[in-house]
């Protein structure tokens, strides 16, 4: 549990916005549009334009990462925020 706390107290030092820009855009964001502007042709039979599915799908998709990467640092805050109250709650119960 002390690890987990250590290492969101090292990316929440960073901020919320490196952590939406590192980890909402470029990671979920850019990383989906590439397997989703590499999938869908694979699905659509090599129907469409694999060039206007990636220009479209790298534009989509990281403005979709802001949302997912701030949902995600609201999520392990709240988490972040429940660790450390147990934590206090546990230096106090062994006093």
């Amino acid at each position: 549990m002390r690890n987990k706390i250590e290492k969101w107290e090292k990316l929440r030092a960073k901020g919320k916005w490196n952590f939406i820009l590192k980890y909402g855009v470029l990671l979920w964001g850019v990383g989906t549009a590439v397997l989703f502007s590499l999938f869908l042709p694979m699905v659509m039979g090599g129907k469409g334009q694999s060039s206007s599915v990636f220009a479209l799908s790298i534009v989509v998709f990281p403005i979709g990462g802001i949302a997912w990467g701030y949902f995600m640092w609201m999520f392990f805050e709240n988490d972040y925020m429940n660790a450390k109250l147990s934590e206090q709650r546990d230096a106090a119960d062994s006093r």
